[in-house]
């Protein structure tokens, strides 16, 4: 399943790779790609995963997810 996130607070790839280790963490996720430019993260897990999840991935970061 192919979930679609945009993320704020992204400014290098830096914090992109930060962005990608936090969202590989959740269980089920098979892949993670981040566009920078775009701020959209990409995610391929075994089934759907809800924005509160992906919320709760980044907490404690300088990162948000957009509604």
């Amino acid at each position: 399943m192919k979930n679609e996130v945009l993320v704020e607070g992204m400014k290098c790839t830096g914090c992109a790779s930060t962005v990608q280790e936090k969202f590989e963490e959740i269980k089920g996720v098979e892949s993670v790609e981040v566009n920078l430019e775009s701020k959209k993260v990409i995610v391929e897990s075994e089934k759907e995963i809800n924005k509160e999840t992906f919320k709760f991935a980044l907490s404690g970061t300088k990162y948000s997810v957009v509604d």
